[in-house]
């Protein structure tokens, strides 16, 4: 949709920007009140001045992707006004790049320490044991962390974090390489890595939003300007593409 010829009330009405505000929301924030407050934060900028962020939508992009974008700044406004810019603490920051990575995964975007270790390895930023990774996290694990409250456990999810969030959606690579070790896993996700920056920008976004970013396959179609069933079946392709390059390197179910 091009230029101004949705009123923008209607735009705030539609069920489809009140679902993705709670979905981002829920995303965001564990806790049922902040999920509540930062909506109604949310719908509030909106509506402020006269609906003034959505008047000035020009068309240079679809309308759903400049909504988006402008939900997404907004709960970045939030928190930043509810807990303040996000800063590391001096104690990780201490330690390299590889802690504030690790500080980032597991406080920021609630990975497990077990994950975040696994995500290090792919990326060469620790290349130590995990044993010695397990010692040489003690000063992260002793970082204040108020966005997640389960920051000091090694092993245990935020409580609805662990849930899939794909649903049908889901990526059934995972299913194998959790199943995998310590050291197939991390070679599986390189594999992984590797084949996904070949693929074309499309692709890549594709897969990058739908797995990586948990957005939904019809909302991610509709910006790269595909039918949500055509970008269904293009990642079908692309995750039995992966599963043959898995399989050519001999890692497979055990």
């Amino acid at each position: 949709m091009k230029g101004n010829s949705i009123a923008p009330e209607k735009i705030l009405a539609s069920s489809e920007i009140i679902d993705k505000i709670e979905a981002i929301c829920k995303r965001h924030f564990a806790d049922e009140n902040e999920q509540n407050e930062s909506f109604i934060f949310i719908l509030d900028r909106l509506k402020a001045d006269n609906f003034r962020r959505l008047r000035a939508y020009k068309g240079q992009s679809q309308l759903t992707t400049y909504v988006y974008s402008l939900i997404n700044a907004l709960i970045v406004d939030y928190r930043r006004k509810t807990y303040g810019r996000r800063r590391i603490p001096a104690s990780v920051v201490k330690l390299g790049k590889w802690a504030e990575t690790a500080y980032r995964l597991v406080c920021w975007q609630k990975f497990s320490f077990d994950d975040a270790y696994d995500i290090l390895q792919v990326e060469n930023l620790f290349a130590g044991s995990y044993e010695r990774y397990i010692k040489a996290i003690t000063p992260i694990r002793e970082a204040p962390c108020r966005e997640n409250p389960a920051f000091q456990s090694l092993n245990e999810e935020v409580a609805g974090v662990a849930e899939n969030p794909h649903g049908a959606d889901a990526n059934p690579l995972e299913a194998l390489i959790g199943k995998l070790d310590r050291q197939r896993r991390v070679k599986a996700l390189k594999i992984i890595r590797a084949a996904t920056e070949t693929l074309s920008h499309d692709d890549q976004l594709l897969i990058r939003l739908v797995y990586g970013a948990d957005q939904p396959v019809n909302v991610v179609a509709r910006m790269i300007g595909l039918s949500a069933s055509s970008a269904r079946r293009r990642l079908k392709r692309l995750l039995t593409q992966f599963r043959k390059q898995l399989l050519a390197e001999g890692i497979r179910e055990p």
